[in-house]
């Protein structure tokens, strides 16, 4: 039995994420969305807007390493999410927000978000949890919770390979 088809992760832009949602880059001292300062041996970069709207709840996830295959995603419907990593790049893969009860396997893409870059999905976008790019790695989110469960569902089509540029894919 061969591997699933590959959905390849290439970095968050702006550009490339819109449909998704907002990513912030709090690294380069140029992203138009955020407060610039500095001082005595320090630089420091903000939003310039709440990261999420309402009071959202910090959480971190622990996840595993890539490659991996993506069989199930959730979604949240009262509530934009944003997703950090704390010191590893880590990769997201999402499906359009629909009114399909599962997001389909032709509709994945996946991003790798590096140190400092910030991605908040819409509300109702499909994700599975995010993987480190070169081992398990933590990464940091940001919703509101309260709303009830989240259900998983499996992703319709049957699961597909998310990697990054330099990961090997599962063996068969």
């Amino acid at each position: 039995m061969s591997a699933p088809d590959a959905v390849l992760a290439r970095p968050v832009t702006a550009e490339n994420f819109s449909r998704f949602g907002t990513t912030y880059n709090l690294t380069d001292d140029f992203d138009p969305k955020a407060i610039w300062t500095a001082g005595d041996g320090w630089r420091d970069g903000f939003t310039a807007a709440p990261l999420i709207e309402g009071s959202g709840h910090l959480g971190i996830t622990r996840g595993g390493g890539g490659p991996w295959l993506c069989a199930a995603m959730e979604r949240h419907l009262g509530t934009e999410e944003a997703l950090f990593c704390a010191s590893q790049p880590i990769v997201l893969a999402v499906a359009p927000a629909s009114d399909a009860l599962a997001p389909h396997r032709d509709d994945l893409e996946a991003f790798v978000i590096a140190p400092g870059q910030v991605v908040v999905m819409h509300r109702g976008v499909w994700h599975d949890a995010c993987r480190g790019v070169s081992g398990p790695a933590p990464y940091y989110w940001m919703a509101i919770c309260g709303f009830g469960e989240s259900p998983w569902v499996p992703v319709a089509g049957g699961p597909r390979l998310i990697k990054a540029a330099n990961q090997e894919g599962l063996s068969a």
